[in-house]
């Protein structure tokens, strides 16, 4: 019976990722045929900025999901759309002096922003190291590499720890700069936990087995299960004083989703046997909270919960549901438990319900969930289909990782029969 469920699960994943998502970042409308590379912002309505700033994340998230779905999938158009926007990234973004890339230029090519967060340049990582991955593009795995070396040599203070921003030159910035806004003012003790640039030096590893990631990794994963997690609250603490205690009162439901199937994924993928087991405990644990605390009455996960207050919120935001039906998934995996299937198929219901945009594709950002279901909403990306925050890479990467997951499942399901 649970086969049968999990092949209802994937076949979404994958009709969902190829009729709705991909269909509308695939599509030319947003690529800017005069400048190169994509408009910076397109709204709900479909009106394109011409002169919003481009940004690195959104380009490197991009050019993620375009190649992962062309290695998994091999569509000619994913190939094409990848091309496209690593050409972008080469020739706008590309820090030929220094190495990594801008966060922002505008739409001739102008630099507007040099500065070199941990946030943004994983992203750079990430999407190359994918494109690389799919295509064996060599120029770009040597910008990969580049990056990978140079955050290595100047962002890292401990193993784990890394400065949240660096200047173009890569020396030490005070606070969180990601090009788009003033700094965000962060404590001089405060630890962040770089949890994009994990999963950026997963993929690399996946792409190259290089040794030296195996251990970058092993003291990312071992940071977070040994030190930055909440055994009270059962929750991964991502940004934390000197002495690993919660800054600030909220748990994010959706950090602690992503965390956990990538913890899993890289112990598992890496035979880290050594701490296989504790993180396979902290990872339950933190999935059993998420199951049990942060759904509504209608099956959405809540974004998060402030501890002090208790108070959840009833707008839910697509990235944060996405990383729940990855996660509950990955804890049905680990456990057996019936209950985070249950989760998960309750979650994509309310996807398939209320984020789903019939109207134009892809999904709406922000849905407010309440006792006559859901309703459109602005919240958190505001309303646009397209800016620096709203793109394909969560709701996409969920789809890709729930269909190779939900394959590992069945095949092993299958093995046992």
């Amino acid at each position: 019976m649970n086969n049968e469920r999990l092949e209802k699960i994937r076949t979404w994943a994958q009709l969902n990722l190829t009729g709705t998502i991909l269909p509308w970042w695939c599509s030319e409308y947003i690529m800017d045929k005069e400048n190169g590379g994509y408009y910076g912002v397109v709204t709900l309505e479909g009106e394109r900025n011409y002169s919003e700033p481009r940004n690195l994340t959104l380009l490197g998230r991009m050019l993620f999901v375009f190649s992962s779905a062309y290695r998994r999938l091999r569509g000619r158009i994913y190939l094409d759309r990848a091309d496209y926007a690593f050409n972008e990234l080469k020739n706008h973004f590309y820090d030929s002096e220094f190495g990594g890339a801008f966060v922002s230029v505008d739409a001739g090519g102008k630099i507007l922003s040099d500065v070199k967060p941990n946030y943004c340049e994983a992203f750079y990582i990430m999407g190359i190291a994918e494109y690389y991955h799919a295509t064996g593009n060599k120029e770009a795995l040597d910008m990969c590499l580049e990056a990978y070396e140079l955050t290595e040599a100047n962002a890292k203070i401990s193993p784990g720890i890394y400065h949240a921003t660096l200047h173009r030159d890569w020396s030490p910035k005070p606070g969180f700069d990601n090009g788009r806004s003033a700094s965000i003012s962060l404590p001089d003790d405060a630890i962040m936990y770089p949890h994009h640039l994990c999963q950026a030096y997963y993929r690399l590893y996946q792409a190259t087995h290089d040794s030296r990631i195996v251990k970058v990794l092993r003291e990312m994963v071992e940071i977070m299960v040994n030190e930055m997690y909440d055994e009270e609250h059962h929750s991964f603490i991502t940004l934390a004083t000197k002495d690993m205690k919660r800054f600030g009162s909220s748990i994010s439901y959706g950090h602690d989703c992503e965390l956990s199937y990538l913890f899993i994924n890289i112990v598992d993928e890496l035979n880290l046997d050594d701490i296989r087991e504790k993180t396979y405990r902290v990872v339950t644990e933190v999935l059993e909270s998420v199951a049990d605390n942060a759904f509504d009455p209608n099956g959405c996960m809540y974004n998060g919960v402030n501890l002090k207050t208790g108070e959840t919120g009833s707008v839910h935001v697509w990235w944060a549901v996405s990383e729940a039906v990855s996660a509950m998934l990955c804890g049905y995996d680990i456990t057996g438990e019936t209950k985070f299937l249950d989760a998960c198929e309750r979650q994509i219901d309310f996807i398939e319900k209320y984020f789903v945009n019939r109207e134009s594709g892809d999904w709406y950002n922000n849905i407010r969930s309440d006792e006559t279901g859901g309703h459109l909403s602005d919240g958190q990306h505001g309303m646009d289909k397209l800016n620096p925050g709203k793109c394909p890479f969560h709701n996409g990467q969920m789809c890709l990782e729930v269909m190779r997951r939900a394959d590992k499942i069945l095949s092993k399901t299958k093995g046992a029969e």
